[in-house]
């Protein structure tokens, strides 16, 4: 069984960086952007939301886009 992946990244986007922005990357093309305090946490939220519909792992990223968390299939709970 494959998952698909999330990441949850901050945008590089010149527009929503300065803004605080951070990206929830699904595919090219779908990834919606939350800006504000609490960003992180909306783009965490909705990830989490979308991966109740498909095995899928959840990748946070840091500002360099490296991976510091990793939030497995099983433990993801999408919509009830």
């Amino acid at each position: 069984m494959s998952a698909r992946i999330i990441q949850v990244r901050p945008s590089r986007n010149p527009r929503w960086k300065k803004q605080g922005g951070w990206e929830v990357f699904e595919a090219e093309g779908v990834s919606p952007v939350n800006c504000g305090r609490n960003a992180r946490d909306c783009a965490l939220s909705y990830a989490h939301q979308r991966a109740g519909y498909a095995p899928t792992e959840i990748c946070v990223l840091n500002a360099e886009w490296d991976v510091v968390e990793t939030i497995l299939p099983q433990t993801v709970r999408g919509l009830v």
